[in-house]
This record gives structure tokens, C-alpha cells and sequence, in this order.
């Protein structure tokens, strides 16, 4: 005996399930006091695509930039070393923003500043990228910080719902010893004080 299968070609399928899903643009903000480097991250992660980049000039400018923004930015590339405050410093104090607890930062060093990601990374740095910029290797780590925002938004909802479910468990499960419990399959309700 066969059992009918139906099948559905892509034709017949509507138009929202053949779409491909299309990924948000992820929010970056790019902290670097060169402006060369500013300009060439901005355009080369512009031409991907799939990135709303915004630039600041100093740490003290991104920290305005952060304040003013109406939604947290995605991920953060942060230069080590710049005037007046450092990559490092400016990580430590993004940190200490809630929103930006969690969120991915990597830190942009010279090859000669290698010694600073030890700090870099104590001070609350994701990860970090090397001067001159591999753009293969730069669209890899921000693939990796993607993810990373996928998982904490995966884990956030589970979390929240986890929540619910344990304030709908306590409300469901709050009675009184005294309460009467039906037991099914028992025609009487036995009171705690025949017990006694």
C-alpha cells in the first residue's frame, strides 16, 4: 500500500516563502582619528551591503555618538591608539553603558601595537584586527560578530520566556492547604482537618 505524497513545487509556493529571509543591516560604528581609515572602512563595508555605518573621529565624539543614537549600534570598531582617549579607555567606558554590555567590539591595532591587546581585550574588547586591513579577514570577524548578536538574542528570548512560563507557574501554583483538590476518579474532597 503506497500512502499519496503530495508535493509542492516552488511555483505554487507564495511569494514570502520564497523569498530568501533578508538579514538586517547590522549598525557599526567605526572609532579611528585617521581619517583615510575612516573613509576606506566606510566605503568597503558600505559596498557590502549589508552594513549601516557610522564614523566618529575621537573617543569623545563616539561617546556622543552612542548617547544620541536612537537604537544601540550593532558592533564597534575601535582604533587602539588615539589622542586624548585611547581605543582602550573608550572600551572600558562602553562597557560600562547597559546597553553595550554584551555588545561586540573589536579593536583596530598596528602590527606594532600588539602589546595593547592584552589590555584591549581585559578592558571588555571582542576580538581585533590587525592594520593594514585584510577585507576578507575584516568581513570575517564582522560575520563572527553577527553571530555572536544572533546567540545573545536567541539567549534573551529564552530567557524572557523562560520568565513568563515561572511567573505563570507561580501564579497557577499558589493555593491554600486548606483549598479542596479535585482528584480525578475520587468522588469526594477530603478536607486537611479529616486527616487529623
Amino acid at each position: 500500500m503506497s500512502i499519496p505524497v503530495e508535493r509542492t513545487s516552488r511555483a505554487t509556493l507564495g511569494e514570502s516563502e520564497r523569498a530568501p529571509r533578508k538579514t538586517p543591516k547590522m549598525r557599526v560604528m567605526v572609532v579611528d582619528d585617521e581619517p583615510s581609515i575612516l573613509e576606506l572602512l566606510k566605503t568597503a563595508l558600505n559596498a557590502l551591503g549589508t552594513y549601516e555605518v557610522s564614523i566618529a573621529s575621537s573617543g569623545i565624539d563616539a561617546l556622543r555618538l552612542i548617547d544620541k543614537a536612537e537604537k544601540p549600534f550593532d558592533c564597534l570598531l575601535l582604533d587602539i591608539q588615539m589622542p586624548k582617549m585611547n581605543g582602550i579607555t573608550l572600551c572600558r567606558e562602553v562597557r560600562q553603558i547597559p546597553e553595550y554590555r554584551d555588545t561586540p567590539i573589536i579593536m583596530l591595532t598596528a602590527m606594532s601595537e600588539k602589546k595593547y591587546v592584552d589590555q584591549a581585550f581585559t578592558s571588555g574588547a571582542t576580538d581585533y584586527l590587525t592594520k593594514p586591513f585584510d577585507f576578507l579577514e575584516l568581513r570575517s570577524r564582522l560575520g563572527t560578530a553577527r553571530k555572536l548578536i544572533e546567540e545573545h538574542s536567541r539567549a534573551s528570548d529564552s530567557i524572557e520566556v523562560a520568565k513568563k512560563l515561572k511567573q505563570e507557574l507561580d501564579t497557577t501554583l499558589q493555593f491554600s492547604i486548606e483549598d479542596p483538590i479535585a482528584i480525578e476518579g475520587v468522588d469526594r474532597v477530603l478536607g486537611y482537618a479529616q486527616f487529623e
